[in-house]
């Protein structure tokens, strides 16, 4: 049996707020499936009828040796996206099962791995990794996978009624330009702050994502101006990537961000006004950084120790810094994290969402 495939998001985690603290109720998935808590003889069946319903399905391995298979589905509005990690398949769907459940939507699809070979009646395409990549419902298509991670942005047709024919002419295309890198960052952010999203933020939520889809599938003077700040929000996700993936690096400079990066100085300055400038940022997600390490109850190392991994090698000055910034001392995190105090929020495990099958999920969006 193939290993299950890592989903390679992005390690962003702060993507609409600076703080990183939302109020409740945070949204929840509505559909989520994993097969590896049933036997292996029972993980493709119950696969193909929990999320194989729009598409008939056939495991490229031998399936009673097991199916290790999981899919998380948000619904945002009109539009749902899901996560999923399943392995090698051939897939498949035709006018009978189109008819059968009425569901037309487009799909773009942003593969984080793997190989997806799809062929319609017209042609034969390979979706690109890292690259969104767009497909039909409403049409009849079949293909082949090898083990995968992906992200699914379902979009009703009604969404975009003039923009339908422009759409329909990138079908089976993938969007490898600039603008369509920019709508994969955008995916890959949002499926991970999904989790940390409020319900009061879905209405901006769903503007931002269908002017980002109508900018970067059919640009044109008026999406890209309706678009501007979030591509603007795009470029500057892109930074706080790189400054994720080089915290504990000392040479991690603004100078050194525009190299990472490609871009100018004046571009970075200008992303991170509004947040006290590039080096207050830098600091302050060393300091988060630092907040939830000493939050870690399983984590042993002393606080010099973190503070020093994290580039704060005085400890009176972080611990001056940190208090600055979360009202109370790095020692007094530790001791609430090791003490099971609720005065500073430890993880907390996700929410069960409820059980249904996707393409119910599917049949709501309008």
């Amino acid at each position: 049996m193939s290993a299950l495939p890592r989903l390679c998001d992005p390690p962003i985690d702060q993507f609409f707020s600076f703080d990183g603290v939302l109020p409740q109720p945070k949204l929840q998935p509505v559909h989520t499936i994993s097969t590896a808590s049933l036997a292996s003889a029972r993980q493709f069946d119950a696969w193909q009828a929990q999320c194989g319903t729009f598409l008939d399905l056939t495991a490229l391995d031998d399936s009673r040796a097991g199916y290790l298979a999981r899919c998380t589905a948000w619904k945002l509005g009109p539009f749902a996206l899901t996560s999923v990690a399943a392995p090698a398949t051939r897939y498949r769907r035709d006018r009978a099962r189109i008819r059968r459940d009425t569901i037309d939507h487009w799909v773009i699809r942003l593969p984080q791995n793997g190989v997806n070979r799809i062929r319609t009646a017209a042609e034969i395409a390979v979706m690109p990794m890292g690259q969104p990549f767009i497909f039909s419902l409403a049409e009849a298509f079949e293909g082949e996978r090898s083990d995968q991670a992906w992200l699914d942005l379902f979009v009703p047709r009604d969404l975009f009624p003039g923009l339908a024919p422009q759409i329909d002419r990138c079908l089976h295309m993938s969007l490898g330009s600039s603008l369509g890198l920019l709508l994969s960052r955008y995916l890959g952010a949002l499926r991970l702050q999904l989790p940390d999203m409020t319900e009061a933020e879905l209405p901006r939520l769903v503007a931002a994502t269908r002017a980002m889809v109508a900018a970067c599938i059919v640009p044109s003077p008026e999406t890209r101006d309706a678009a501007a700040p979030l591509l603007e929000h795009a470029r500057l996700e892109r930074a706080r990537q790189a400054i994720r993936q080089n915290l504990r690096s000392p040479t991690l400079t603004p100078k050194r961000l525009c190299r990472l990066i490609g871009m100018s100085r004046s571009q970075i300055y200008r992303l991170f006004e509004p947040m006290g400038g590039v080096a207050r940022y830098i600091q302050a997600e060393r300091l988060r950084e630092a907040h939830c390490a000493l939050a870690d109850a399983d984590n042993t190392r002393d606080i010099h120790e973190i503070a020093e991994d994290l580039g704060f090698f005085d400890a009176s000055a972080f611990s001056r810094t940190f208090r600055r910034r979360y009202g109370c001392k790095p020692s007094e995190v530790r001791a609430a994290a090791l003490s099971g105090s609720g005065d500073i929020p430890l993880r907390q495990s996700p929410a069960q969402a409820p059980a249904d099958t996707l393409t119910a999920v599917l049949r709501t969006l309008r």
